[in-house]
């Protein structure tokens, strides 16, 4: 009977360690789950219990019918799924989810620690009480004796340092202020005088270019006396395209002259009363179109000349060329805005000077003597319009030292047609600002 009882006993020791093994105990698991129904009919099924053997070892019988395999999905395709799934992907899902719990569970530990801290510390305190209100306890007078000696001690520092700062501050404070009334006063000097230069220069530039616009406008309309406007135009453009033996129809003329000023038809042009002698004075630039370039091809087919020199190019450099010799400029969208931004910010003094922004700079207590504009979008429809913005800066009116509060500046600029709708006269500001708001 020894014998019996160490084989049951080996059988038993091997049969629990196959079973704590996780991958033979998850898989017996996972295929009594989806086999129940077979070892229900096993253990509880009517009939012989020989005949339900039978029909558990036939249902099972893998190796004589291996179609059970595809028949009966729960015989060993899902056990195995699922222990592959409790296995591998469980303990990965579970990893995923404590690791999106790891802030909380942070902020719960340091909330837990912090009560606990907490706790102790009152409870320090609440000790301390106690043994203070115990007078058998003499070290608690000793205690209490240091505590209003430091208190005493650091008053008396405080109050110390206290006066030394205020005796450093009248000190300076006295001195700060001769300087600061000296610096005034010379920095007033020396702002008015630099004002009045640069104002005096600004002045004689513009009065220069002012005189040499004037008087070239004067000589090409003085010139242009003598016919209509059109009639100018066509015979400058005619003779520079002599130079190059090229000879146009009066009819291309006009079309050369049309497209250039924006005129869809040759009628408009002639029709117009805006383009004559007495608008030439007003016109300062005209705007490069980017049709110009399919115009002047249309206008060298019409022609149908045999000279092989006839091309749009061709037209398109005497044209520039025509325009170089005038007081009017051919520009494109880009080139305008450059040269609008460059002279606006060359006269922003003037802006600054002005009245539009006097209210604003009343409210900010500042003297500016610097400001920067950029632009932000310029579009061309009925007229030219550029938007430029910026900030104005400057010092403190009472204290030149310290910074004062900054200007926002908004510029509208316009350039209306006078000529066609490419034919633009100078432009024209419109000025607004407030004080800068740094929220």
């Amino acid at each position: 009977m020894q014998v019996l009882d160490d084989i049951w006993s080996t059988i038993k020791g091997n049969a629990k360690t196959r079973i704590k093994d996780p991958i033979v105990g998850t898989f017996i698991v996972s295929w009594c789950f989806c086999n129940w129904d077979k070892l229900a009919l096993l253990f509880w099924g009517k009939g012989d219990l020989e005949k339900r053997i039978s029909a558990l070892v036939e249902s099972m019988a893998l190796l004589s019918n291996p179609s059970l395999l595809k028949q009966d999905l729960g015989l060993l395709l899902i056990p195995t799924a699922l222990t592959i799934g409790y296995l591998f992907i469980l303990p990965l899902a579970s990893l995923w989810v404590k690791e999106k719990q790891k802030k909380t569970a942070v902020l719960q530990y340091s909330h837990a620690v912090d009560l606990d801290i907490e706790h102790t510390r009152k409870q320090w305190e609440l000790n301390k009480e106690r043994l203070r209100s115990n007078p058998e306890k003499d070290f608690l007078a000793q205690d209490v004796a240091l505590d209003i000696q430091k208190e005493k001690n650091r008053i008396e520092r405080r109050d110390k340092i206290r006066e030394f700062i205020d005796k450093k501050v009248k000190t300076a404070s006295a001195l700060a202020d001769k300087t600061k009334a000296d610096a005034e006063a010379e920095q007033i000097s020396l702002e008015k005088k630099r004002l009045e230069l640069e104002e005096k220069q600004r002045k004689a530039t513009k009065e220069k270019q002012r005189y040499e616009e004037q008087s070239a406008i004067h000589n090409a309309t003085m010139a242009s006396h003598r016919f209509p406007a059109v009639f100018y135009f066509m015979n400058l453009l005619s003779d520079s395209l002599k130079q190059d033996r090229v000879v146009l129809t009066a009819s291309g003329l006009v079309s050369c002259i049309a497209a250039v000023f924006g005129y869809e038809t040759t009628d408009e042009l002639i029709n117009d009363k805006d383009f004559s002698n007495e608008y030439l004075t007003k016109l300062k630039y005209i705007i490069l179109d980017d049709g110009l370039a399919k115009n002047l091809d249309a206008i060298c087919e019409r022609e149908n000349s045999d000279n092989e020199d006839l091309s749009s190019d061709l037209l398109f450099n005497h044209i520039q060329m025509l325009f170089e010799e005038l007081p009017f400029k051919l520009v494109s969208e880009d080139t305008l805005v450059e040269e609008i931004s460059e002279r606006v910010n060359e006269d922003s003094n003037d802006l600054l000077m002005g009245e539009d922004l006097s209210g604003p700079m009343a409210e900010t207590d500042t003297i500016f003597d610097e400001i920067e504009l950029s632009v932000d979008s310029h579009d061309l429809n009925t007229s030219f319009d550029v938007k430029m913005s910026g900030y104005a800066s400057g010092s403190h009116r009472k204290e030149a030292d310290v910074p004062g509060r900054d200007l926002t500046v908004n510029v509208d600029v316009t350039c209306e047609p006078v000529m066609g709708s490419f034919g633009l006269q100078d432009y024209e500001l419109t000025v607004s600002g407030e004080p800068r708001d740094y929220d």
